[in-house]
């Protein structure tokens, strides 16, 4: 176990041929959390070694706050410049639509509003020729 506080915890485990780096989130991760995410990620991508896969489970974050989704954000990049592996996985529900503004994962689907195609099949805009 990395760090557990009453509102959220963070678990890091690696693979057996220490090339997978899996951290699992739980919780709700929020200011507080923040310090503890930063130094979590900044432990994980430590090692130096190139060809990392990083892996962060969200699947039991209840709520993420902006300054963890910069965090992730930096991790990302960090991940990038270092030649690492970093994806974001399970993530579902708010924490994905948060997630997916950033890029950091796709969406689940795609908003459209029930009445969309009304306008383009049969009638007319005033847009329309």
């Amino acid at each position: 176990m990395y760090m557990t506080d009453p509102h959220y915890e963070i678990q890091r485990t690696r693979g057996r041929t220490g090339i997978t780096v899996h951290l699992h989130l739980s919780g709700a991760f929020d200011r507080d959390a923040g310090r503890v995410l930063r130094t979590a990620m900044r432990d994980t991508f430590a090692s130096g070694r190139r060809g990392l896969r990083v892996f962060v489970d969200v699947s039991a974050v209840e709520s993420i706050g902006s300054e963890c989704i910069d965090l992730l954000l930096v991790g990302y990049t960090r991940a990038l410049r270092a030649g690492h592996g970093y994806e974001i996985v399970n993530a579902h529900g708010h924490i994905r639509q948060a997630l997916a503004l950033t890029g950091l994962c796709e969406p689940e689907t795609l908003y459209a509003p029930d009445d969309w195609t009304g306008d383009l099949i049969g009638t007319p805009t005033p847009y329309s020729v």
